[in-house]
């Protein structure tokens, strides 16, 4: 029989079971792997309420807190709140990030490669390709950062 996605909708992926979570809008039990999630980053004041605070502190350079929350939602309701939107059949295979999140220029050296990148590093686990290793740098030993951990 055909299928409409290729992941089946899931990022399950060779798990037999996920645990579930309950949708943020209507507390509906949802698969961790299905859900909608998106992290939400925002001030803890109102845009038109932060020069007030700049005025009254004290200190001088004193950035306000933020709220970190990470929302989480079914199908049903992060299409009815236009969170995500319904592809045509060719979009659907599209598997590019939006543009809204697509990485802006070349990555910077020294960063962890992706999976299937050269392999390398300490470790003896994970699958880049290149041999053993972890796929955490461009190999040969790991740096000491403990130093002579534990002291006595």
């Amino acid at each position: 029989m055909t299928f409409k996605r290729r992941n089946g909708g899931r990022n399950k992926h060779g798990r037999g079971h996920v645990r579930f979570i309950r949708c943020d809008n209507c507390a509906k039990s949802v698969p961790k792997d299905k859900a909608i999630k998106r992290y939400k980053v925002q001030n803890i004041v109102a845009p038109e309420g932060i020069s007030y605070f700049t005025e009254a502190s004290v200190l001088d350079g004193y950035h306000l807190p933020k709220i970190y929350i990470k929302e989480r939602w079914c199908v049903g309701c992060a299409i009815h709140m236009k969170k995500i939107g319904v592809r045509s059949r060719k979009d659907r295979k599209n598997r590019a990030p939006p543009e809204s999140v697509r990485r802006r220029g070349p990555r910077p050296v020294g960063q962890a490669p992706r999976p299937g990148g050269v392999g390398g590093g300490p470790g003896g686990v994970g699958g880049g390709s290149g041999g053993t290793g972890g796929g955490f740098g461009a190999g040969g030993a790991a740096p000491n950062v403990a130093g002579d951990w534990p002291q006595n």
